[in-house]
């Protein structure tokens, strides 16, 4: 054997040595990092857990039912879009079923942000200022949550931008598709939204300390009643496109169809009533549950007083909507009103929302009443779980 041959086999010999070694380096440092990993895990799963027990209570329970809540939209987007929108209980005289409250009822409820931004900055409110944050907040959750469930709504949410990327227009200016428009003026108050929003954070000590920061949130505010016009103008569209454009487009459905005037300002009425009852139920939650003042009282019977009348407006227009029902257009498609109604679906539910509507409109316009703390919250949870009863 030459000596060429011996230096071949043993540097073959050194580079599987090698090679063994280079592998067994690497199977250590993985096991190495998964034990970082896990301990890191760990350590920070721990001081949650430590944090969690310093929480009051009150918050634990809060939390609780946040997880129970966000644990069943899980279990339901994934039975939806396993099994089809079916599931739902949608049939050929109720053209949506349960659920439809989680669309309809967030936009309505979620409505109180431009009322309130509206009233504020454009009537110069100034009692609603330290409200503002709150309402601008939970509006935009509130539209978060709605463009979330649109996606689903659509069947298949990976084509969501399907919505913008080939928008059913038709001809004009008039979209043919009323999804489209809802798709659109959604996503751009959704976008004012978040312009509103942007100087909430900027607030905070870290980043206000920093001049160009500072300047940019003073100046925003300053100029935010041009984001609460532009708001209103688009959250007015949308709300009375989900009121009435798709109600006068559902003409072959008995239990639905109205004209588009009618129920377009319905819509827009329903969200400025219940919307400003919502914006005033969840910051005093937030203070029983935090077990301090958030809020001034002052600004609660501000917003409340504004809440009741537009419950009083809300209510005529509505008994005016279910009169004409009954007496025009069930009969215009040979039906009798009440024989529409059926099923889980019963009379009891306009019976209910129709009592709901009596709390606001007692508690929320007497002056005495409205400032009772227990019976303004009475007032405002009623206004708002009737808003959704009807949606």
């Amino acid at each position: 054997m030459n000596i060429d041959k011996v230096k071949e086999i043993l540097t073959k010999a050194r580079e599987k040595v090698n090679k063994a070694v280079y592998q067994d380096n690497k199977e250590k440092d993985i096991v190495e990092d998964g034990k970082k990993a896990v301990n890191f895990i760990w350590k920070y799963l721990l001081k949650l857990g430590y944090e969690f027990n310093s929480y009051s209570t009150n918050v634990k329970v809060t939390l609780f039912i946040l997880m129970f809540l966000a644990l069943g939209f899980v279990l339901c987007a994934v039975w939806v879009l396993g099994f089809g929108l079916g599931y739902t209980d949608m049939n050929n005289i109720f053209t949506w079923g349960v659920w439809i409250a989680g669309d309809l009822g967030l936009v309505a409820i979620g409505g109180g942000a431009f009322t309130t931004g509206f009233v504020l900055y454009i009537f110069r409110n100034d009692k609603l200022e330290p409200i503002i944050n709150s309402c601008v907040l939970l509006g935009f959750m509130c539209y978060l949550f709605t463009l979330i469930l649109l996606a689903f709504d659509v069947g298949q949410p990976i084509r969501f931008w399907f919505g913008f990327a080939y928008p059913n227009w038709g001809d004009g200016l008039m979209p043919v598709s009323m999804l489209t428009e809802v798709f659109w003026c959604l996503t751009l108050y959704f976008i004012v939204l978040t312009i509103e929003l942007i100087p909430i954070p900027l607030k905070h000590k870290l980043l206000d300390k920093h001049p160009v920061i500072h300047y940019i949130g003073h100046y925003m505010h300053k100029l935010m009643w041009i984001a609460a016009a532009v708001g209103t103008f688009l959250s007015f569209f949308h709300q009375g496109s989900l009121g009435g454009g798709m109600w006068d487009a559902l003409y072959g459905k008995a239990a639905w169809f109205r004209p588009h005037h009618q129920f377009f300002f319905l819509a827009i009425i329903a969200a400025t009533a219940g919307g400003t009852s919502f914006m005033t139920l969840c910051p005093w939650i937030a203070q029983k549950v935090m077990k301090k003042e958030l809020i001034p009282k002052e600004t609660f019977y501000s917003l409340t007083k504004i809440s009741g009348f537009m419950f009083i407006i809300y209510f005529v227009y509505r008994v005016y909507d279910l009169y004409s029902m009954y007496k025009h257009y069930a009969p215009s498609f040979d039906r009798n009103y009440f024989d529409l109604w059926g099923g889980y679906y019963g009379v009891w539910m306009l019976v209910v929302e129709m009592a709901l509507y009596l709390l606001p409109l007692i508690l929320l316009n007497v002056k005495k009443l409205r400032e009772r703390e227990n019976l303004m919250v009475i007032g405002v949870a009623g206004g708002v779980l009737g808003i959704i009863m009807s949606k």
